[in-house]
């Protein structure tokens, strides 16, 4: 095995020593030798110089929550899931529940060691395994004619692929000998209570019906990309704006699911404690465009997460000036987090670290979970050469197919249809959801994304079970990392939360960790639709945005909110 040596690098070139010298040079990452290096430490003030840095390093421990979702009883999600036990986490108690013994929870890291080393694909200083988006170039006439020929075969055969996965998806959901988790007891008022509130893809009815305010933004990126940023405030709160917050979502997601958990979500919360809260979307969600090319033009599609992360710099630079603050929160879900980590990581943009005074992931897509090495997954991870993915999956929209079914069916139907198809894809079981919002959050998944952007998850992510290198043993991030906390779920099969905990601890002392939770009985979507997240994950999350925000970055308009407000009016529904 080799690592790069980021403290002995010089300008001319890095070099990569083999084991063996390793020991022999440790004493010499304590020093680094040049300025340009993201690792050195004159790197650590960038642009916002005034930042009071907090302590670094990677003593910290996890801080375990037992959830109301804890109620698993023998039920044990990595049995039959893929997943194996971990040899060498660290074994945690097990306890009672209805009266039967739970193992412990165990997280194993799958990565394929075949691989060749990360620097045999993209450039020394970047610890990630790069992917190159296809270069379509300028369309001529008999161009157009095949890119169309060869979309039409690919929506036949998705089509029938998607099909199969439908009738799977039921014969798995109606098979009563299958075994699955205990759905949690929650509020029977609230389990029960009818709000009037529709289903709606459309973030300004959510935040209307609820008494907020929405406006809708547009971020055009250095590439041309069109992004929509929805901006949530309460009209009835006295003074400015409070300390900005981003929530970005994750994939096949928009900013309606931070917003679609009633008056318990995320996005109202935050504003209900005096935040200022923007919601990005990524390309193509909500119709957004191109300077220059059409939605049926396959470069539109052309991008992967390496180019949604370079988007995060735009976002985040358009909403600092918008503000008038020189930092803010950022707080991503699943991609939304995966994405933030590339993106501060050597070889993208890590003086964006300079910006952010806290980073919060929730169920970091870092890597990947055992539903990933199971059928359908293990089927579409075949699919390595890019001439056959092409071929099948097409090269604009993913599986238009869906957004097809999705336009015909009324949206009730769509939303349980698409529940049972999720479900047994991605291991997704809601037993924390109130049944009756399960098909208001479904019926908006997937949102429209990119061919190209899956054809890097199932062809490197997921074959390869890391969006970063794992086999280093120098830090992943440089000291421009902001202070960071994180949170994972004891029962998420799309991703693992505990190998990223234990890198963090192990190798990344440049990360100042502000939280890192675990929460039984989590899943990979409870952080925003569970019915408790709200006493459960918010408090943390306020907690660490206080804890990191600078006394002259604080707007005066910020005020303490202990519980979200109960108000009563046409427009105003608001109450726990």
């Amino acid at each position: 095995m080799s690592y790069i040596d980021y403290a002995a690098r010089s300008q001319s070139g890095t070099r990569v020593r083999d084991d063996d010298e390793a020991e022999a040079g440790s004493q010499q990452h304590q020093q680094p030798q040049y300025h340009a290096d993201p690792f050195a430490d004159q790197h650590v003030a960038g642009d916002a110089g005034g930042r009071a840095l907090r302590g670094r390093g990677h003593d910290f421990s996890v801080e375990r929550i037992h959830t109301e979702g804890d109620d698993l009883g023998n039920y044990h999600p990595y049995r039959g899931e893929g997943g194996l036990p971990s040899s060498t986490a660290s074994p945690r108690p097990s306890h009672q529940a209805n009266g039967l013994q739970r193992e412990p929870s165990h997280q194993e890291p799958f990565f394929d060691p075949t691989f060749e080393d990360y620097t045999h694909e993209a450039p020394l200083e970047m610890p990630f395994f790069d992917h190159v988006v296809q270069d379509y170039g300028n369309f001529g006439t008999l161009s157009k004619l095949r890119v169309q020929f060869g979309q039409f075969i690919s929506f036949l055969l998705t089509l029938g692929a998607l099909g199969l996965v439908v009738i799977a998806s039921f014969a798995h959901y109606l098979n009563p000998f299958a075994r699955s988790p205990p759905r949690a007891k929650a509020d029977r008022e609230y389990e029960r209570r009818v709000t009037g509130e529709r289903g709606s893809g459309r973030v300004q009815y959510y935040a209307e019906y609820w008494g907020y305010r929405c406006d809708e933004h547009e971020v055009i990126t250095e590439g041309g990309w069109i992004l929509k940023v929805h901006r949530i405030s309460d009209p009835r709160r006295p003074g400015g704006a409070g300390y900005p917050v981003v929530l970005q979502h994750g994939i096949l997601c928009n900013s309606s699911h931070f917003i679609m958990n009633e008056e318990r979500s995320l996005a109202f919360w935050l504003v209900d404690q005096g935040y200022d809260v923007w919601l990005p979307n990524i390309r193509a969600n909500y119709n957004a465009g191109h300077t220059e090319f059409s939605r049926s033009d396959p470069r539109f599609w052309a991008w992967g997460l390496k180019e949604l992360a370079f988007d995060l710099r735009d976002v985040v630079e358009f909403i600092c000036e918008a503000t008038a603050h020189p930092r803010l929160a950022y707080v991503g879900h699943s991609q939304g987090s995966g994405s933030m980590y590339l993106a501060l990581s050597p070889g993208i943009c890590p003086e964006l670290g300079d910006r952010l005074s806290v980073f919060v992931a929730l169920g970091p897509s870092v890597y990947a979970g055992p539903v990933l090495r199971r059928f359908p997954f293990s089927l579409i991870r075949k699919f390595r050469s890019r001439k056959w993915w092409s071929f099948v999956f097409g090269i604009k929209q993913f599986i238009p197919a869906i957004a097809l079914v999705q336009r015909v069916l009324p949206s009730f139907i769509f939303g349980h249809l698409a529940y049972v198809m999720f479900s047994y894809m991605f291991g997704f079981h809601m037993r924390l959801t109130p049944k009756r919002q399960i098909p208001k959050v479904f019926r908006s998944l997937p949102v429209p994304t990119s061919s190209e952007l899956l054809y890097w998850y199932m062809a490197a992510w997921a074959a390869r079970g890391c969006i970063f290198d794992p086999r280093m043993q120098e830090p992943w991030f440089p000291r421009s990392f902001p202070p960071h906390s994180m949170y994972y779920g004891t029962i998420d099969l799309l991703v693992l939360g505990k190998p990223l905990a234990q890198r963090l601890q192990r190798h990344e002392h440049n990360v100042d960790i502000v939280h890192c939770v675990e929460l039984d009985g989590y899943e990979h979507l409870d952080f925003m639709f569970s019915h408790d997240a709200w006493r459960v994950v918010f408090p943390g999350i306020k907690d660490s945005i206080e804890s990191t925000i600078d006394p002259e970055d604080r707007a005066p308009a910020m005020r303490e909110v202990d519980a979200p407000v109960a108000t009563t009016g046409r427009r105003s529904r608001r109450g726990i």
